[in-house]
């Protein structure tokens, strides 16, 4: 299949580019910098690698017109205001414009967007962009599905090793496990599986959120 991926080069669209690659369908990826400058890997020799910023430019509209598929991986965990980094601009703002876009050139794709399952009270504003952008899909007219993973791990994030660690910790404390319920750690690896055979028409417990 022809599939186009916002945040391609990215923490998790980068692991999913590299599976859908390998499983052997069509890669573009758009992210603001394109191709990542340190990555050699042969499977990224295979990816269409598009410079574009979603936010400020259409150099991404042709990537979408002819995919079959549509992800989108753009997110922010943690805002930085001062430096126009906000959960509006880089989590509601680029569904939005998929959205539109979409449903005028390419309503037969089918759009795939990464949510959270949850997020503890201080990433309450985060959870609730997600959940924002979660109505904006299902109100679009677009076949979608929406994922829902929890802490996504890879030892390139240290900080997500560290937090899925304490969380398995307390997992073990009677009294404390209700507390972590619902944050359960996924590996980016994992994840990328799991999207990738959503894509290819199979089930997986990702798609519904758990509570």
């Amino acid at each position: 299949m022809n599939i186009t991926i916002f945040g391609g080069s990215g923490f998790i669209g980068q692991k999913l580019t590299e599976e859908l690659v390998n499983r052997g369908h069509n890669l573009t990826s758009i992210s603001r910098h394109g191709k990542p400058t340190d990555l050699s890997s042969s499977w990224s020799k295979k990816v269409r690698w598009v410079r574009s910023d979603i936010l400020n430019d259409t150099n991404w509209h042709k990537a979408v017109q002819q995919a079959d598929w549509v992800i989108d991986t753009i997110g922010i965990l943690f805002e930085h205001p001062r430096k126009g980094i906000t959960y509006d601009r880089f989590i509601l703002t680029p569904v939005q414009l998929i959205l539109d876009y979409l449903n005028t050139h390419n309503p037969a794709a089918h759009f795939l967007f990464i949510s959270a399952n949850s997020a503890p009270f201080p990433l309450r504003n985060y959870m609730n962009a997600k959940l924002q952008a979660e109505q904006l899909i299902k109100a679009s007219s677009l076949q979608h599905v929406i994922v829902y993973p929890s802490l996504v791990v890879d030892k390139k994030r240290y900080f997500s090793v560290v937090s899925a660690f304490g969380i398995n910790l307390l997992k073990a404390i009677p009294g404390i496990r209700k507390l972590v319920h619902g944050y359960e750690p996924i590996s980016r690896e994992t994840l990328a599986v799991e999207i990738a055979n959503v894509i290819e028409g199979e089930t997986s417990p990702y798609t519904q959120r758990q509570t």
